[in-house]
């Protein structure tokens, strides 16, 4: 799968989700096997879930870095998990997430896994 394919499969979870209501995603095709994904859904309630994933399909798919970021109207952070390596005492680390001011452990997550976890925090 090339970058192009990988970003393809993004964009059809996205419109396959029906609390999305508007997408501003971009995508930076870095090499035909590195892309850039970012942007921001606007989900039901006005609730935004704020997207960046940079991740590299060939030889092996590996997802270097991402941030999902859940978030009110109002700009109140909910949720964010991410992979960044500055929470070393996490079982699952790099892989966490911040609810509120606590560290938790997560699995590692992608756009589609965001995308159905924001349900349980918009309902």
């Amino acid at each position: 799968m090339n970058s192009r394919e990988y970003y393809a499969g993004v964009q059809k979870a996205i419109l396959a989700a029906p609390h999305v209501i508007h997408t501003d995603v971009s995508f930076d095709e870095i090499s035909e096997e590195e892309c850039y994904i970012r942007g921001s859904l606007t989900l039901n309630g006005g609730f935004e879930l704020h997207i960046a994933e940079y991740v590299v399909t060939e030889p092996d798919f590996k997802r270097l870095k991402y941030r999902f970021h859940l978030q009110t109207s109002e700009g109140q952070m909910i949720v964010r998990w991410d992979n960044a390596p500055h929470h070393p005492e996490v079982t699952t680390h790099p892989d966490h997430l911040h609810l509120g001011k606590k560290i938790e452990a997560s699995q590692p997550m992608d756009i589609p896994q965001a995308l159905e976890a924001a349900l349980s925090f918009i309902e």
